[in-house]
Protein backbone atom coordinates (compact mmCIF):
# COMPACT_ATOMS: atom_id res chain seq x y z
CA UNK A 1 0.00 0.00 0.00
CA UNK A 2 2.81 2.40 0.83
CA UNK A 3 4.46 1.69 -2.52
CA UNK A 4 1.17 2.13 -4.38
CA UNK A 5 0.58 5.47 -2.68
CA UNK A 6 4.09 6.65 -3.48
CA UNK A 7 3.69 5.55 -7.10
CA UNK A 8 0.48 7.57 -7.37
CA UNK A 9 2.19 10.65 -5.97
CA UNK A 10 5.11 10.11 -8.31
CA UNK A 11 2.87 9.94 -11.37
CA UNK A 12 0.95 13.00 -10.24
CA UNK A 13 4.15 14.94 -9.65
CA UNK A 14 5.48 14.17 -13.10
CA UNK A 15 2.17 14.96 -14.79
CA UNK A 16 1.86 18.26 -12.95
CA UNK A 17 5.46 19.18 -13.65
CA UNK A 18 5.05 18.22 -17.29
CA UNK A 19 2.14 20.52 -18.15
CA UNK A 20 4.20 23.67 -18.33
CA UNK A 21 5.79 26.16 -20.68
CA UNK A 22 8.99 27.81 -19.46
CA UNK A 23 10.93 30.56 -21.20
CA UNK A 24 14.18 32.08 -19.91
CA UNK A 25 15.99 34.95 -21.65
CA UNK A 26 19.33 36.18 -20.29
CA UNK A 27 20.15 39.76 -21.31
CA UNK A 28 23.81 40.55 -20.72
CA UNK A 29 25.76 43.82 -20.91
CA UNK A 30 29.38 44.28 -21.89
CA UNK A 31 30.47 44.61 -18.25
CA UNK A 32 28.94 41.25 -17.32
CA UNK A 33 25.83 42.65 -15.65
CA UNK A 34 22.33 42.11 -16.94
CA UNK A 35 18.84 40.81 -16.36
CA UNK A 36 16.96 37.53 -16.61
CA UNK A 37 13.41 37.40 -17.96
CA UNK A 38 11.71 34.24 -16.76
CA UNK A 39 8.20 33.17 -17.74
CA UNK A 40 6.50 30.12 -16.30
CA UNK A 41 3.04 29.02 -17.42
CA UNK A 42 1.33 25.99 -15.87
CA UNK A 43 -1.94 24.51 -17.05
CA UNK A 44 -4.87 25.08 -14.71
CA UNK A 45 -5.46 21.35 -14.35
CA UNK A 46 -1.85 20.86 -13.24
CA UNK A 47 -2.08 23.72 -10.75
CA UNK A 48 -5.19 22.18 -9.24
CA UNK A 49 -3.29 18.92 -8.78
CA UNK A 50 -0.33 20.67 -7.21
CA UNK A 51 -2.50 22.56 -4.76
CA UNK A 52 -3.99 19.27 -3.59
CA UNK A 53 -0.63 17.74 -2.73
CA UNK A 54 -0.89 18.77 0.92
CA UNK A 55 -4.11 16.76 1.27
CA UNK A 56 -2.64 13.76 -0.59
CA UNK A 57 0.37 13.90 1.70
CA UNK A 58 -1.79 13.61 4.80
CA UNK A 59 -1.51 17.31 5.60
CA UNK A 60 2.26 17.17 6.11
CA UNK A 61 3.10 19.22 2.99
CA UNK A 62 2.73 22.95 2.55
CA UNK A 63 0.47 24.26 -0.23
CA UNK A 64 2.36 24.40 -3.52
CA UNK A 65 2.14 27.26 -5.98
CA UNK A 66 4.74 27.38 -8.74
CA UNK A 67 3.42 30.71 -10.02
CA UNK A 68 3.15 32.83 -6.86
CA UNK A 69 5.14 35.99 -6.23
CA UNK A 70 6.79 34.31 -3.23
CA UNK A 71 7.98 31.54 -5.53
CA UNK A 72 9.32 34.12 -7.99
CA UNK A 73 11.17 35.94 -5.21
CA UNK A 74 12.71 32.76 -3.83
CA UNK A 75 13.96 31.78 -7.29
CA UNK A 76 16.58 34.56 -7.12
CA UNK A 77 18.69 32.47 -4.75
CA UNK A 78 18.57 29.48 -7.11
CA UNK A 79 19.80 31.67 -9.97
CA UNK A 80 23.05 32.34 -8.15
CA UNK A 81 24.72 34.64 -5.61
CA UNK A 82 24.20 38.30 -6.33
CA UNK A 83 21.03 37.73 -8.37
CA UNK A 84 18.21 39.97 -7.15
CA UNK A 85 14.47 39.82 -7.71
CA UNK A 86 13.25 42.97 -9.51
CA UNK A 87 9.57 42.52 -10.29
CA UNK A 88 6.96 40.09 -11.54
CA UNK A 89 3.49 40.08 -13.03
CA UNK A 90 0.86 37.33 -13.00
CA UNK A 91 -0.31 35.70 -16.22
CA UNK A 92 -3.80 34.28 -16.65
CA UNK A 93 -4.76 32.78 -20.01
CA UNK A 94 -7.30 30.18 -21.17
CA UNK A 95 -4.40 27.70 -21.23
CA UNK A 96 -3.14 28.27 -17.73
CA UNK A 97 -1.73 30.53 -15.07
CA UNK A 98 1.78 31.74 -14.62
CA UNK A 99 4.12 34.57 -13.86
CA UNK A 100 6.65 36.66 -15.74
CA UNK A 101 9.54 37.67 -13.47
CA UNK A 102 12.59 39.86 -13.95
CA UNK A 103 15.87 39.41 -12.07
CA UNK A 104 19.06 41.48 -12.12
CA UNK A 105 22.65 40.35 -11.75
CA UNK A 106 26.01 42.11 -11.52
CA UNK A 107 28.26 39.28 -12.66
CA UNK A 108 27.21 36.76 -15.32
CA UNK A 109 29.85 34.32 -14.03
CA UNK A 110 27.78 33.91 -10.84
CA UNK A 111 24.55 33.05 -12.67
CA UNK A 112 23.19 29.49 -12.92
CA UNK A 113 20.38 28.78 -15.40
CA UNK A 114 18.32 25.64 -14.88
CA UNK A 115 16.93 23.68 -17.83
CA UNK A 116 13.89 22.59 -15.84
CA UNK A 117 11.18 24.35 -13.85
CA UNK A 118 11.55 24.63 -10.10
CA UNK A 119 9.41 22.08 -8.28
CA UNK A 120 9.89 23.13 -4.66
CA UNK A 121 7.62 21.09 -2.43
CA UNK A 122 7.06 18.21 -4.83
CA UNK A 123 7.92 14.73 -3.56
CA UNK A 124 10.30 14.05 -6.45
CA UNK A 125 12.86 15.97 -8.46
CA UNK A 126 13.75 15.63 -12.13
CA UNK A 127 17.48 15.82 -12.85
CA UNK A 128 18.02 17.78 -16.07
CA UNK A 129 21.77 17.16 -16.02
CA UNK A 130 23.11 20.34 -14.40
CA UNK A 131 22.88 24.09 -14.81
CA UNK A 132 24.06 26.40 -17.57
CA UNK A 133 26.93 28.63 -16.44
CA UNK A 134 28.79 31.50 -18.11
CA UNK A 135 32.05 33.44 -18.15
CA UNK A 136 33.04 36.61 -19.96
CA UNK A 137 36.30 37.74 -21.57
CA UNK A 138 37.29 40.87 -23.46
CA UNK A 139 38.96 41.16 -26.85
CA UNK A 140 41.69 43.69 -27.61
CA UNK A 141 39.26 45.64 -29.83
CA UNK A 142 36.83 46.11 -26.92
CA UNK A 143 34.39 43.38 -27.92
CA UNK A 144 32.98 41.15 -25.19
CA UNK A 145 32.94 37.37 -25.56
CA UNK A 146 30.42 35.38 -23.55
CA UNK A 147 31.43 31.76 -22.93
CA UNK A 148 28.39 29.61 -22.11
CA UNK A 149 29.03 26.21 -20.55
CA UNK A 150 26.31 23.67 -21.27
CA UNK A 151 25.69 20.42 -19.35
CA UNK A 152 26.65 17.20 -21.07
CA UNK A 153 23.81 15.62 -23.00
CA UNK A 154 22.52 12.48 -21.30
CA UNK A 155 19.69 10.14 -22.14
CA UNK A 156 16.96 8.97 -19.76
CA UNK A 157 16.56 5.29 -18.79
CA UNK A 158 15.42 3.15 -21.70
CA UNK A 159 17.54 5.03 -24.23
CA UNK A 160 21.07 4.39 -25.40
CA UNK A 161 23.33 1.41 -24.97
CA UNK A 162 22.05 -0.17 -28.15
CA UNK A 163 18.69 -1.08 -26.60
CA UNK A 164 16.39 -2.94 -28.95
CA UNK A 165 13.85 -0.57 -30.47
CA UNK A 166 10.19 -1.38 -30.47
CA UNK A 167 10.02 -3.60 -27.37
CA UNK A 168 6.73 -3.63 -25.46
CA UNK A 169 8.09 -2.17 -22.22
CA UNK A 170 9.61 0.78 -24.01
CA UNK A 171 6.40 1.40 -25.94
CA UNK A 172 4.42 1.45 -22.70
CA UNK A 173 6.92 3.81 -21.06
CA UNK A 174 6.77 6.21 -23.99
CA UNK A 175 2.97 6.20 -23.98
CA UNK A 176 3.05 7.27 -20.34
CA UNK A 177 5.71 9.92 -20.94
CA UNK A 178 3.76 11.39 -23.86
CA UNK A 179 0.68 11.65 -21.67
CA UNK A 180 2.51 13.22 -18.74
CA UNK A 181 4.48 15.74 -20.80
CA UNK A 182 1.75 16.78 -23.23
CA UNK A 183 2.08 20.47 -24.03
CA UNK A 184 5.41 20.94 -22.23
CA UNK A 185 7.93 23.33 -23.74
CA UNK A 186 11.25 24.78 -22.57
CA UNK A 187 13.09 27.67 -24.22
CA UNK A 188 16.37 29.26 -23.07
CA UNK A 189 18.09 32.08 -24.94
CA UNK A 190 20.66 34.87 -24.60
CA UNK A 191 20.44 38.46 -25.85
CA UNK A 192 23.67 40.49 -25.65
CA UNK A 193 23.25 44.26 -25.26
CA UNK A 194 24.97 45.64 -28.33
CA UNK A 195 25.88 44.49 -31.82
CA UNK A 196 26.17 40.74 -32.23
CA UNK A 197 29.42 39.98 -34.06
CA UNK A 198 29.42 36.18 -34.18
CA UNK A 199 28.33 33.10 -32.25
CA UNK A 200 29.01 29.39 -32.38
CA UNK A 201 25.30 28.65 -31.88
CA UNK A 202 23.50 27.68 -35.09
CA UNK A 203 20.27 29.25 -33.82
CA UNK A 204 20.28 33.03 -34.18
CA UNK A 205 17.36 35.36 -34.76
CA UNK A 206 18.50 38.98 -34.88
CA UNK A 207 20.14 39.59 -31.52
CA UNK A 208 18.61 36.49 -29.88
CA UNK A 209 20.76 33.36 -29.54
CA UNK A 210 18.88 30.16 -28.71
CA UNK A 211 20.58 27.63 -26.45
CA UNK A 212 17.63 25.30 -26.04
CA UNK A 213 14.10 25.17 -27.42
CA UNK A 214 12.19 21.93 -26.95
CA UNK A 215 8.61 21.26 -27.97
CA UNK A 216 8.05 17.92 -26.24
CA UNK A 217 4.85 17.14 -28.14
CA UNK A 218 6.80 17.13 -31.41
CA UNK A 219 9.86 15.38 -30.04
CA UNK A 220 8.05 12.56 -28.25
CA UNK A 221 5.93 11.69 -31.29
CA UNK A 222 8.98 11.46 -33.56
CA UNK A 223 9.31 7.67 -33.81
CA UNK A 224 12.40 7.84 -36.02
CA UNK A 225 14.20 9.98 -33.45
CA UNK A 226 13.23 7.72 -30.55
CA UNK A 227 14.48 4.66 -32.42
CA UNK A 228 17.83 6.32 -33.11
CA UNK A 229 18.21 7.39 -29.49
CA UNK A 230 17.37 3.91 -28.26
CA UNK A 231 20.14 2.43 -30.32
CA UNK A 232 22.74 5.15 -29.68
CA UNK A 233 25.92 3.82 -28.04
CA UNK A 234 28.28 6.82 -28.26
CA UNK A 235 28.02 10.60 -27.68
CA UNK A 236 28.56 11.13 -31.41
CA UNK A 237 25.59 8.90 -32.23
CA UNK A 238 23.42 10.83 -29.76
CA UNK A 239 24.47 14.14 -31.33
CA UNK A 240 23.80 12.80 -34.83
CA UNK A 241 20.30 11.66 -33.80
CA UNK A 242 19.46 15.06 -32.28
CA UNK A 243 20.58 17.11 -35.27
CA UNK A 244 17.88 18.91 -37.29
CA UNK A 245 14.94 17.38 -35.40
CA UNK A 246 11.59 19.20 -35.80
CA UNK A 247 10.55 20.79 -32.52
CA UNK A 248 14.08 20.64 -31.11
CA UNK A 249 16.74 23.32 -31.15
CA UNK A 250 19.68 22.30 -29.01
CA UNK A 251 23.31 23.34 -29.17
CA UNK A 252 25.30 20.12 -29.12
CA UNK A 253 28.69 21.62 -28.20
CA UNK A 254 29.62 21.85 -24.51
CA UNK A 255 30.56 25.52 -24.96
CA UNK A 256 28.80 28.24 -26.92
CA UNK A 257 30.54 31.56 -27.53
CA UNK A 258 28.86 34.87 -28.29
CA UNK A 259 31.02 37.82 -29.35
CA UNK A 260 29.40 41.24 -29.36
CA UNK A 261 30.25 44.92 -29.42
CA UNK A 262 28.81 46.36 -26.20
CA UNK A 263 26.21 49.08 -26.45
CA UNK A 264 27.44 52.53 -25.43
Amino acid sequence: MRFARFAALLALAFSAAGCFQMTTVVKVNGDGSGTIDHTMLVTKAALAQLRNFAALGGGRSQPIDLTSEDQARSMADALGPGVAYVSSDPIDTPLGEGRHAVYAFRDISQVRISQQPRTDGLPVKVDAGGDITCAMTKEANGNAVLHINLPEISLPPGFGGGAAAGNANFAQQMAMVRSLLAGARVSIGVEPAGQLVKTSSPYVDGGHVTLLDVNLDQVLTNEALLTKLQGATTPDEIKAALKDVPGLKITLDREVTIEFTPAK
